[in-house]
C-alpha cells in the first residue's frame, strides 16, 4: 500500500496579530503548555521526514522502538526484549498494553505496516537498505533480517515509530490528513496550518511516571525576534533557536530559563568530487588550512565547537589526535604545487532556512578563502531547491547541516562517501562529497563489526583517513539553545536528545 496522503502547506507569515491572538492563552489553566516554534507544526500521518529540527512533534504523537536515554544512550522505548539468533536474525518483542490514539491496541503487524511504508520513501531508502525483512511473527513479537551483519540496526530502528495499521486503513480515514493515530503521549485535538497545532493528553499512554502538561499549544514563529518577544512578553512558555545574542538578557529575568539539548548541529562544507580542482587532494587541502574554523566557533560563543572529524568528544569513535590544522602559507604552497596559484572559482550552495547566526558563517568563508585567492560564490537556495542541488551536484561546494547523535557517525558517513559500487559520470550517478574504496570499505566493516571496542577503533581509523584526504570541511558543532519560562520544572526533561521531550515534562503552577 503506498504511503497515506499527507497535506503540505507551508507555515504562514506571522504578524502582530498573532501575539495579540496569544496574549489570550496566558488565561489557560497552568497544565497548558505553550511553545513557539522556529518550523512548521505540522502533525504527521507517518513518520518519514526525520529532521530533528522539526521532529519534537512527532515524538509528542509517537514512539519510537527505540529512543536516545538521558546519557545519550539508544535505549528501548517500544522494545523490551530481543534475541540473536543469528549476525543476520534478530528477534524483538513489544511493549504490551500500549494502545494507538484510536483505542487500537499495537501489534508487530503495525511495525511490519510501518516500515513497509516508510522504506518505500526514495529519500528513507539508504537508511534501511542493509535491512532485508522486518516480519511480524505473532501478536508482539517481529524478526528482522539484515543482508549482512549490522552493528548500526538498533540505531536503524529508532526511527521506526510504529502507526495504527487498523485505522489508517479504515475508508473513513483515508482521506483526512488530520486524523493521526500513534502511540505517543499526547494526541492532536486541533490543526490550523501556519497557526497552531494543539494536542492533548492520551489519557491511555503506557507510561506510569509522566507530565502533569494536559495540553500543548505549537505556535510557528518562524522570525527570531517575534519568538523572543512572545517569550519575554509570556505570551508562550518555551522558544526553540534562541539566538546567541539573547542569551545575556535572558538570563538577567529572573522567570526565565536557558538551557541547551546535548544533541548537536552539525555544520560542514562537502566537496563535488566532479569539480576537476576538488579531484585534487592539495586543493582539499589547501580549502581545510584556508577555513579558520575555530575562529568560526569562537563567532558563535560558548555554544559552538569547532570540529574536525564525523564524531562528536565523547563518542567512541572519536579520534583525539586530529586537530584543526588553519595555516594560510601552506595552503597558498599547496594550491601553487596544485597549479592553482592564480586561484579559481567555486560555487556553494546555502539553504535559505539557515538561521540566525549560523548564516553569518557563509561571508566569513567567502572572506577567508579570498585570501587564498579563491572566489567563493554562495547560492541561497529555497529548501527544496537547495536539496536539488545537492542531488544533481550543480554546485561545487554544499553548506550541509546535520544532526549527531549518538550512533550515526556511519549514517553521516555513509551519505557522504560511500558509493556502494555505482560508477559516478558526467551524465549521472550518485553524488557523493568523495569516494575511494579504502574509505568505503572502512564504513562497511564498522557496519558489519558488532563488537563496540573494535567497532570504536575502526571509526577512529575511518576519521584518520577522512581526515588525511580532507574529503570534506569539518566547521563545527553547535548546541541548541532552548529558553524557557521558570513554571517549568526541567529536572526531567531529556535533554540527551536533540529537542526537549515532554512525556515527564512538569509545570510547576
Amino acid at each position: 500500500m503506498a504511503l497515506l496522503a499527507k497535506l503540505k502547506i507551508k507555515s504562514l507569515p506571522i504578524t502582530l496579530l498573532l501575539l495579540v491572538s496569544l496574549g489570550a492563552w496566558q488565561q489557560a489553566k497552568a497544565n497548558t503548555l505553550v511553545w513557539g516554534t522556529a518550523f512548521h507544526a505540522e502533525p504527521q500521518q507517518l513518520v518519514d521526514e526525520l529532521d530533528a529540527n522539526s521532529n519534537f512533534i512527532n515524538h509528542l504523537l509517537f514512539d519510537p522502538l527505540f529512543l536516545l536515554d538521558q546519557q545519550g544512550r539508544i535505549a528501548p522505548r517500544l522494545i523490551t526484549k530481543w534475541k540473536i539468533i543469528s549476525p543476520t536474525q534478530i528477534q524483538f518483542e513489544l511493549r504490551s498494553g500500549v494502545v494507538f490514539h484510536s483505542g487500537n491496541p499495537l501489534t508487530a503487524e503495525d511495525v511490519e505496516w510501518t516500515f513497509q511504508q516508510i522504506s518505500q520513501q526514495a529519500h528513507l531508502h539508504a537508511l534501511f537498505a542493509p535491512i532485508k525483512s522486518l516480519k511480524a511473527l505473532n501478536t508482539l513479537q517481529f524478526e528482522v533480517r539484515t543482508y549482512r551483519p549490522f552493528s548500526e540496526l538498533i540505531q536503524r530502528l529508532s526511527f521506526i515509530f510504529p502507526a495504527d495499521k487498523q485505522f489508517y486503513t479504515a475508508e473513513e480515514n483515508t482521506s483526512s490528513s488530520f486524523a493521526v493515530s500513534g502511540t505517543g503521549p499526547f494526541k492532536v485535538s486541533r490543526y490550523v496550518p501556519g497557526i497552531v497545532t494543539e494536542f492533548e493528553i492520551h489519557s491511555s499512554y503506557w507510561r506510569t511516571n509522566r507530565s502533569n502538561v494536559q495540553r500543548i499549544k505549537v505556535v510557528p514563529i518562524k522570525q527570531a525576534e517575534m519568538r523572543m518577544a512572545s517569550l519575554f512578553s509570556r505570551d508562550v512558555d518555551i522558544v526553540d533557536h534562541v539566538p546567541e545574542n539573547y542569551v545575556e538578557l535572558l538570563n538577567k529575568d529572573k522567570q526565565l530559563s536557558v538551557i541547551q539539548t546535548e544533541g548537536l548541529k552539525w555544520l560542514a562544507i562537502e566537496l563535488n568530487q566532479r569539480n576537476p580542482a576538488l579531484d585534487n587532494r592539495r586543493v582539499r587541502q589547501a580549502l581545510n588550512l584556508a577555513i579558520d574554523n575555530i575562529r568560526l566557533a569562537e563567532v558563535l560563543g560558548p555554544y559552538a565547537l569547532a570540529s574536525t572529524q564525523l564524531s562528536i568528544p565523547g563518542q567512541a569513535g572519536y579520534n583525539a589526535e586530529l586537530l584543526p590544522r588553519y595555516n594560510l602559507l601552506l595552503a597558498h604552497q599547496l594550491l601553487q604545487q596544485a597549479g592553482y596559484e592564480k586561484g579559481f572559482k567555486l560555487t556553494m550552495a546555502v539553504p535559505e532556512s539557515l538561521f540566525g547566526d549560523q548564516s553569518k558563517v557563509v561571508s566569513q568563508l567567502v572572506s577567508m578563502l579570498d585570501r587564498v585567492n579563491i572566489s567563493l560564490q554562495p547560492q541561497w537556495l529555497s529548501d527544496q531547491d537547495y536539496q536539488l542541488a545537492v542531488d544533481s551536484c550543480s554546485s561545487d561546494l554544499v553548506l550541509t547541516r546535520r544532526q549527531g547523535d549518538a550512533g550515526n557517525v556511519l549514517s553521516i558517513a555513509r551519505a557522504m562517501f560511500l558509493s556502494e559500487g555505482e560508477p559516478i559520470t558526467d551524465e549521472g550517478g550518485p553524488c557523493k562529497a568523495y569516494q575511494n574504496d579504502k574509505i568505503s570499505q572502512l564504513i562497511l566493516a564498522g557496519e558489519q563489526e558488532l563488537d563496540e571496542e573494535k567497532r570504536a577503533k575502526i571509526i577512529q581509523y575511518l576519521e584518520q583517513q577522512i581526515y588525511q584526504e580532507a574529503v570534506f570541511v569539518p566547521l563545527y558543532w553547535q548546541r541548541k539553545i532552548w529558553a524557557l519560562n521558570q513554571r517549568i520544572d526541567i529536572k526531567n526533561m531529556n535533554r540527551a536528545s536533540p529537542f526537549p521531550l515532554f512525556e515527564q515534562l512538569q509545570v510547576l503552577d
